[in-house]
């Protein structure tokens, strides 16, 4: 053997250490598959991998080592499925946002008129109209600029203190629920306002058809909704970000508190 391999420092790297590494890996490839911005279709596939890789290397050293490492193939691939839901489940956290959002621009878009102008939104490769398709935009800039992306990877790390590896997160139906429920609730806070004032435009456009019969109202009315309702929507878009700024707090807290 060359003297270079026989150097103790050259074999650092046992089996437990690359036990360990694989399994971060595993957690940090479920987060990046699911997490918006950092896991889009739009950034190439090597420059995914090679982001799970160098942030896996610099994350590892301050990962505790689990109690039991898995002893087989068979237990390895137990681990791995159970480390890859954990990931899975923090970056859907963050992916519901997106959804949330996209639940908005659809109600948004079907009152104005705007659903039967369909855009391939880039961010999530699917049909969306324009007001869908803007809000997305919208969050994805407002996710890179508070750093949500960095604070949840901040939360894998804290998740193994909550959820040590090897162990499957628990199946808790009433907190998905209620984070759906908020979900909902959220999305429609969010188009609320463009919807009422749409909902009293309509009321007006049927008085004014009962009085004026000679008026052309089918012509009318999908030009004014339109015009409405890009006008109370760029009024909207003035305050979203502080409307979103809460939310993209909770995040990681919301994320960790699924784990426990």
């Amino acid at each position: 053997m060359p003297p270079v391999l026989d150097n103790p420092a050259i074999w650092a790297l046992t089996q437990k250490n690359a036990y360990l590494w694989v399994m971060v890996l595993t957690r940090m490839s479920g987060l990046m598959i699911t997490m918006p911005v950092l896991g889009q279709e739009r950034i190439p596939r090597t420059i995914r991998v090679a982001m799970v890789g160098l942030m896996t290397v610099i994350i590892t050293p301050v990962i505790p080592h689990p109690a039991d490492m898995p002893q087989g193939a068979w237990s390895l691939v137990g681990f791995m499925a159970c480390e890859l839901f954990v990931g899975l489940i923090l970056g859907a956290i963050v992916s519901w946002l997106i959804e949330m959002v996209a639940l908005a621009g659809q109600l948004l878009d079907m009152q104005m008129g705007f659903s039967f102008a369909q855009l391939v939104d880039p961010g999530t490769s699917q049909s969306s109209a324009f007001s869908g398709t803007m809000l997305i935009q919208c969050t994805l800039v407002f996710i890179v600029v508070s750093g949500l992306h960095h604070r949840m990877i901040l939360a894998l790390v804290g998740s193994y203190n909550i959820l040590p590896m090897g162990q499957g997160p628990p199946i808790r139906p009433l907190e998905m629920i209620t984070l759906f429920s908020l979900i909902l609730v959220k999305a429609f806070q969010l188009a609320m306002p463009v919807l009422l004032v749409l909902i009293f435009v309509n009321v007006l456009e049927a008085f004014a058809a009962k009085f004026m019969p000679q008026l052309q109202i089918i012509q009318l009315a999908f030009p004014l909704k339109i015009a409405v309702g890009l006008f109370v929507f760029g009024f909207m878009l003035q305050e979203y970000s502080t409307w979103l700024q809460p939310i993209l707090e909770r995040l990681p807290e919301w994320a960790l508190r699924m784990l426990r």
